[in-house]
């Protein structure tokens, strides 16, 4: 995205400056291609008065479309205008908008550094194939689905809890919150931006240790029914093999039970969060 930016300065602020300023602005906005305008008023500077008063912007998709809304019959009109009422009072700047770059998720490597660094007992195992959802983690293992541990992540007006789960029963919110003692509504399932913006990890590779953000935790008992887990190993064709009660003294959960009674997941399985 670029963008045509337009300073006014301190000497165009004449007694008729808003009525020209909107005529103009009015040309403007009917160039091709203009996705956005943006305009605000400059308070000054770091060392008092700034040298212009007052700021316009206007969005384009690319340089090619500013060229041909500026080249365009509306804009060599609108490109006279603005110089018979403001001439060298306004300053043009061509402004290059970068977008944000994606945070890049974590990935097997940044786990493998954390088990290395607080000696963790645990592996972290390929099978060979992506291992997404909690079915097919199971398929590549040849292991049994409740042995596939699953840590989803709740808010609790922004705070957030870990929760770990196994096989395709789903975690069931209303319990976290009578846990909590709280209400159900205040409990919300995190999103995948929120998943990789707190855990650090994608959803879907989400291991049960090692993440961005320390959480309370809670794991089912189910877990535990089981010696030997596997989890989200931080790579979608990683999983992370670790004792159950291993598990438990690394997270400190706190034992209770957390998953829906005798409901399964349809459609293709639950992600391993």
């Amino acid at each position: 995205m670029i963008k045509l930016v337009v300073l006014f300065k301190q000497a165009a602020a004449q007694p008729n400056f808003e009525l020209r300023y909107q005529r103009n602005l009015a040309l403007l906005r009917k160039m091709p291609g203009v996705q956005r305008v943006q305009e605000g008023q400059v308070t000054g500077g770091p060392a008092g008065d700034a040298a212009y008063h007052w700021m316009l912007e206007l969005f384009f998709a690319d340089a090619s479309a500013l060229d041909a809304a500026l080249t365009s019959p509306e804009g060599v009109t609108a490109g006279k205008d603005l110089m018979n009422f403001a001439g060298s009072d306004a300053e043009l700047l061509f402004v290059e908008v970068l977008e944000a770059a994606a945070p890049k998720p974590l990935a097997p490597a940044n786990l493998q550094a954390y088990l290395d660094a607080h000696q963790i007992a645990a592996e972290i195992v390929y099978p060979g194939a992506p291992t997404p959802t909690v079915p097919a983690a199971a398929a590549a293992l040849g292991i049994e689905l409740d042995q596939i541990v699953k840590s989803v992540v709740f808010l609790v007006d922004g705070r957030p809890f870990l929760v770990y789960g196994c096989g395709t029963r789903r975690v069931d919110p209303r319990k976290l919150a009578d846990r909590l003692n709280i209400s159900r509504k205040r409990v919300k399932l995190a999103n995948a931006d929120q998943v990789l913006d707190l855990t650090g990890y994608a959803v879907g590779t989400v291991p049960p240790v090692g993440l961005k953000t320390p959480m309370p935790a809670y794991m089912d008992p189910a877990v535990k029914r089981f010696s030997v887990i596997y989890a989200g190993g931080g790579g979608i064709d990683a999983l992370l093999r670790m004792d159950s009660a291993e598990l438990q003294r690394v997270s400190r959960a706190e034992v209770a039970p957390m998953l829906e009674e005798d409901s399964t997941e349809s459609g293709g399985g639950e992600a391993k969060y």
